[in-house]
């Protein structure tokens, strides 16, 4: 239930010295919405009065229609429960990072965790399952081991139909390292039918990448985990399945699935996933049938609490960017927006800052609005956010001029915004709820605050300082 904080105290002092009475809410914003320390506070613009709460649903609406694959406070994966807002903590300091807002997906692999099943095909290798802790707590992990045969070392998902031509597809899977310190993973029916990534899972690297893979990931999971995927574009008809993990005798600089006489080398492997993306989204758990996760809703209301202005406002973002590049080719036009203000008079004017795709503005960061019909849009000073680290950004606007600012300055030109219809601030979402694959950040909202004016650039400067 919401706490409607009224207070009677004297403050005593200078003002610029003491802190606000809503602290650590800014004296002149309306929302703060902290994901990392779960506190949020809410100020109607209107009659003054404040909510404080540490529970999200009392300023905020969300929607999620299943389970979701989160790093949970005790550092290992849980799944958050339908309609739970996903909270991300670090899975070595265990420390709360924010929420995590996600684009509908799709784990067509249909057994995740189970590798003696036929879907996947093994060659030259043996497995056996509960040989290690999983990143999610449980002795599920599966060891391989290359034979000795003199052959190709894999285990391939043969099962999943294939997408479609000219689409894009990713293979990821969790692997932990036993003797073996390279792995690979690579996928058939791409361009020239070669496309692969190998990895060294003792410094969690790619050390080498085909030309025509579109991305390789590596990223840091629990339980001395890592999770690496390959994304490629399909360019040839084929049936199903052709992903996998290939053993390549620890040599960094093998081509795709090399054939060597097999030395015993071993790894642990679990949650294997094959999405219809430029990237990994989180882990789905499959267990015979495909799974689809729907998107991420969460949204801060007018109708719930009065802090829009019908004149103009700033708003303050900071945001984990996604560890994997959710959009190098450029198919999720829109890029990871942070954020976006949406109307309620039904003239679908928005308007939305995110960073664009890599093919996209050379992935800089952008502040766009459309009014009637017409789209205008506004680059930062820089290129890209990088993937996996901290992002911080403030947009100032109103009916007619915009201003972005952040660790490279500021940026403003004349942008025309319907911020007197707005209704409603879109959190990890450009605008609208039913595209699932171009709007979503697919990364961690840490903090967000609104002010209920424009700022000018000298007062933007002084408030992002003091916030670095």
């Amino acid at each position: 239930m919401a706490t409607n904080v009224i207070s009677n105290s004297a403050y005593k002092g200078d003002s610029s010295v003491l802190p606000a009475a809503n602290a650590p809410m800014p004296n002149n914003a309306s929302l703060y919405l902290d994901f990392a320390s779960g506190l949020y506070i809410g100020k109607d613009i209107s009659t003054g009065n404040v909510t404080r709460t540490t529970t999200p649903s009392d300023l905020l609406g969300f929607s999620r229609a299943s389970v979701k694959s989160v790093i949970g406070v005790d550092g290992i994966i849980r799944q958050a429960a339908s309609g739970e807002l996903a909270i991300q903590y670090d899975a070595v300091t265990k420390n709360r990072l924010g929420c995590t807002i996600h684009n509908s997906s799709a784990n067509l692999a249909i057994y995740s965790e189970d590798f003696s099943q036929s879907s996947w095909t093994k060659t030259g290798v043996t497995t056996t399952a509960a040989s290690a802790i999983a990143p999610d707590g449980n002795a599920s992990a599966t060891l391989i081991s290359d034979g000795s045969a003199s052959s190709l070392h894999t285990i391939e998902e043969t099962n999943a139909t294939a997408t479609a031509t000219g689409n894009y597809l990713t293979f990821s899977i969790y692997v932990k390292p036993g003797t073996a310190r390279y792995v690979q993973l690579y996928a058939l029916a791409t361009l020239s039918g070669t496309t692969y990534a190998n990895f060294d899972l003792q410094t969690g690297r790619c050390v080498k990448m085909s030309a025509n893979a579109v991305q390789a990931g590596i990223t840091a999971e629990p339980n001395g985990f890592y999770r690496i995927s390959l994304s490629i574009k399909v360019y040839a008809t084929y049936s199903a399945g052709g992903a996998g993990l290939a053993f390549i005798n620890n040599a960094p600089g093998s081509t795709m699935q090399p054939s060597y006489t097999g030395t015993g080398l071993t790894a642990y492997v679990w949650g294997g996933q094959l999405e219809v993306r430029e990237a990994p989204t989180p882990y789905m758990v499959t267990s015979g049938a495909s799974f689809t996760r729907p998107i991420d809703v969460l949204n801060a209301n007018v109708s719930t609490i009065n802090f829009l202005s019908l004149t103009g406002g700033t708003v303050f973002v900071e945001a984990y960017m996604p560890g994997v590049n959710q959009s190098p080719a450029g198919v999720m036009v829109l890029g990871n927006s942070f954020f976006g203000l949406e109307n309620t008079d039904g003239s679908a004017n928005y308007l939305f800052f995110t960073q664009k795709p890599l093919t996209t503005n050379n992935g800089s960061v952008q502040v766009s609005s459309y009014v009637s019909s017409a789209s205008t849009f506004l680059n930062t000073k820089h290129n890209v956010a990088p993937a996996g680290k901290l992002y911080r950004g403030m947009v100032a606007f109103d009916s007619g001029d915009v201003i972005t600012y952040d660790d490279f300055g500021s940026t403003e030109a004349s942008l025309a915004t319907s911020v007197g219809s707005f209704g409603r601030l879109l959190i990890g979402r450009g605008f609208g709820t039913s595209n699932s694959t171009s709007l979503p950040f697919n990364g961690t909202i840490k903090r967000i605050i609104y002010f209920p004016s424009k700022l000018t650039i000298a007062q933007m400067s002084t408030f992002y300082n003091s916030m670095v």
